[in-house]
């Protein structure tokens, strides 16, 4: 349990949560890579992609309930040192952006696909 405390297990968690759903999100991208049509890689893709969403909500449920039932003794120490000088604030700090990037450029992928779409030649491979 002394693990779960640590730094490497919180960048291993990092680690392994991006990969898990960087690699969920762009399914379809990689169906696209295996040789699959656009409209053929978008309709098997695209489960895995809710699923993959549905997981990182649970995900994050459960990191909340997680934090929530954390031991009343330890949440006192918290509060008598300023946030701002804590190794906790850094880690949220950390899992926001890396939240937010998760999101953002898959979202930023899909608008460049539509407004390149001229470009792009699907009929390739």
């Amino acid at each position: 349990m002394k693990f779960l405390d640590s730094p490497a297990a919180f960048l291993s968690a990092l680690g392994v949560a991006i990969f898990v759903f960087g690699l969920g999100l762009t399914s379809p991208i990689w169906f696209l890579v295996d040789g699959k049509g656009p409209l053929e890689a978008v309709h098997e893709g695209t489960p895995i992609v809710v699923v993959t969403i549905i997981g990182l909500i649970l995900t994050g449920l459960i990191g909340i309930a997680a934090h929530q039932l954390k031991k009343p003794q330890e949440a006192v120490e918290e509060a008598a040192i300023p946030v701002e000088m804590t190794d906790n604030h850094r880690k949220h700090v950390v899992v926001h952006v890396l939240v937010v990037l998760m999101f953002v450029i898959p979202f930023l992928t899909i608008v460049l696909g539509f407004l390149f779409k001229r470009v792009i030649d699907f009929s390739a491979g």
